[in-house]
């Protein structure tokens, strides 16, 4: 059974840890090394997800998410947000690194990524680690850095490619 917390402090967040211990006060602004879940705030915020595999949303304000390790989904909802999948297949089960409305920066990183840039013009970077990276851009004018060894049929609505 998942516990599902919601704190009220400085910084507000609902964390579900994966532990299946009962559940802990955790005022900080990382997971645990479990799966978790991670609702941010209208405000600026900065998350890590650590090991696990996470499912992070930004929310609102100009957010930065780290899946860190694990099979990941990051988004970052309304603002200009920076998204890190980290090593992982950071799609697996649905799950994927959606930057949401805004000029967001996205990063592939090591492991099998499906990248949604979302509405606003953004920068992904791509790194073409020999995994299938999957890349939609998105509405806007973007711009994917992409590995050498990438096809440019595995990217859908990009505009502008720079190695």
């Amino acid at each position: 059974m998942r516990k599902i917390a919601t704190m009220t402090a400085a910084l507000m967040l609902m964390l579900t840890l994966s532990t299946g211990a009962a559940f802990a006060a955790v005022a900080v602004e990382e997971a645990t090394a479990g799966g978790d879940l991670i609702k941010g705030t209208a405000k600026a915020n900065t998350y890590h997800g650590l090991g696990g595999n996470d499912a992070i949303h930004g929310m609102g304000g100009n957010d930065t998410l780290y899946g860190d390790g694990g099979n990941d989904g990051l988004y970052g909802g309304a603002g200009d947000d920076t998204v890190r999948g980290g090593s992982g297949d950071d799609r697996a089960e649905e799950r994927k690194v959606f930057g949401g409305s805004g000029d967001d920066t996205l990063y592939g990183d090591a492991g099998s990524d499906a990248l949604n840039a979302g509405p606003g013009n953004d920068r992904i970077f791509s790194v073409g680690d020999g995994a299938d990276d999957i890349v939609d851009c998105g509405s806007g004018t973007d711009t994917v850095k992409k590995g050498p060894d990438q096809d440019l049929d595995r990217f859908v609505g990009c505009e502008r490619f720079v190695n």
